[in-house]
């Protein structure tokens, strides 16, 4: 008899989150490599920029946050593949962090694009990026949105536990007894 151990959404999430806390810790050790070349730049006696932005000064604090996020993510789902219950959770909260937060992103995104491109450029060019903005948030937001709706669902907090879902031939098997 065949029994599915485990089941394709959270072969799908596992994965996802290895890659994407991959992603996170490797864009996070890039940025810490051009932060510390910036900073070497800006403490030039000839540097352009001697005053860099107010979240430069922060950043190096931004990427190690980064780092451990994406750290997190990625044992997360390497746990979670292993049906691990507590990664559940852990990746439950990530992505709900990386939603908020890349709606809030979007939030300012347009806020932002709209104030600097008011009368400046072609005409309907403020609107046009900031339509961009909102779409492009949206091939963000709509995969992390699926990701929170199966980590919140029965089947994966069946598998989690354990416990056979109904109409599996294992689950049927036992309701029979």
């Amino acid at each position: 008899m065949f029994q599915e151990k485990r089941p394709t959404c959270i072969t799908v999430i596992g994965w996802a989150w290895i890659i994407i806390g991959g992603l996170m810790c490797l864009s996070s050790v890039m940025g810490l490599f051009s932060f510390v070349m910036m900073d070497q730049i800006s403490q030039a006696p000839t540097a352009v920029h001697q005053d860099m932005p107010a979240i430069f000064k922060i950043f190096p604090l931004l990427a190690v946050a980064q780092i451990l996020m994406g750290g997190l993510g990625f044992v997360s789902g390497i746990n979670f593949l292993k049906l691990k219950k507590w990664s559940r959770n852990v990746l439950e909260i990530l992505t709900w962090f990386m939603l908020v937060f890349t709606v809030g992103f979007m939030i300012w995104w347009v806020f932002n694009w709209l104030s600097m491109t008011a009368g400046h450029g072609p005409k309907n060019f403020g609107v046009g990026g900031a339509v961009m903005g909102v779409f492009i948030t949206g091939i963000y937001a709509v995969p992390l949105g699926i990701i929170v709706k199966f980590l919140r669902g029965e089947k994966i907090k069946n598998a989690l536990s354990g416990t056979p879902e109904p109409g599996t031939a294992l689950g049927s098997a036992t309701l029979h007894k």
